[in-house]
């Protein structure tokens, strides 16, 4: 499944906006998902964290870097720390 993040938030989004993001992505889990941030300049790392915490603890790390991707997001590296878990 394809989300394009600004379809479901926009693209002048809070943190808090990650809830509502997060909530449509569980709704779709059990198939691949690919979330595109095209039009989306830069996602804070809080954003990131909001976003994948969650999932993360309900369905587990592997499953979530497995099965849901992204493409068109500037901060790559951010989204990486966040889904193993690392320290900035």
């Amino acid at each position: 499944m394809n989300i394009k993040v600004k379809d479901i938030i926009g693209t002048n989004f809070e943190n808090e906006d990650a809830i509502v993001l997060r909530e449509y992505i569980k709704q779709h889990i059990g198939a691949p998902i690919m979330l595109d941030f095209s039009d989306i300049d830069k996602v804070s790392t809080s954003f990131l964290c909001c976003l994948f915490t969650d999932l993360i603890n309900s369905e587990g790390r592997d499953y979530i870097a497995a099965n849901v991707d992204v493409k068109n997001l500037s901060n790559t590296r951010d989204l990486r720390r966040v889904l193993l878990g690392t320290a900035f």
